[in-house]
């Protein structure tokens, strides 16, 4: 497989702004091995059986956690939660101090599940594809937990967004 052309990449990164998508946190481990990230590669994939879609970068200190563990937590982050994303997008902080200032909780796998964030989908990993920078990971829901809110924290070109005073089309 050939490197698309400089002009390429930069396109199809403009083009993924474009792209609105709910903000996620993924994580995975426990103690001082917990590690996770911000994430908007993510979605659901079958209801039978209950699984999760998430693309990680294969360099990432969360993708080897998730490894190491064979699960991983998908909290979908409500519109309040805008500094959880920065922090775990490595803004504010790295490595395991990522979690510190907030709530954490397990479910079925072990994984760490964010006490207030809008859902957290609690998985077990069913399998892995990698490709050249990226694996796509598989997870079996174990378990769903909802949070207090209904409004997602969005992303849409390089900024957060939130529905809570939009009307419906």
């Amino acid at each position: 497989m050939t490197a698309p052309a400089p002009e390429m990449a930069d396109d199809f990164r403009a083009a993924m702004r474009l792209l609105a998508a709910t903000v996620n946190i993924i994580t995975a481990g426990n103690g001082p091995a917990r590690r996770g990230l911000t994430a908007t590669a993510v979605c659901s994939m079958s209801v039978t059986p209950p699984s999760m879609l998430v693309c990680v970068n294969r360099f990432g200190e969360a993708h080897r956690a998730i490894t190491e563990a064979g699960a991983f937590c998908v909290n979908i982050l409500a519109d309040d939660q805008r500094e959880v994303a920065l922090r775990f997008a490595g803004q504010t902080a790295a490595g395991e101090d990522k979690f510190a200032p907030y709530g954490w909780t397990q479910l079925a796998t072990g994984a760490p599940v964010l006490d207030g964030a809008m859902v957290n989908l609690d998985c077990a990993l069913a399998s892995v594809t990698e490709t050249e920078s990226h694996s796509i990971f598989i997870g079996t829901v174990q378990a769903v937990r909802f949070g207090p809110s209904v409004q997602p924290l969005l992303h849409y070109n390089r900024q957060f967004f939130s529905l809570a005073h939009q009307t419906a089309l």
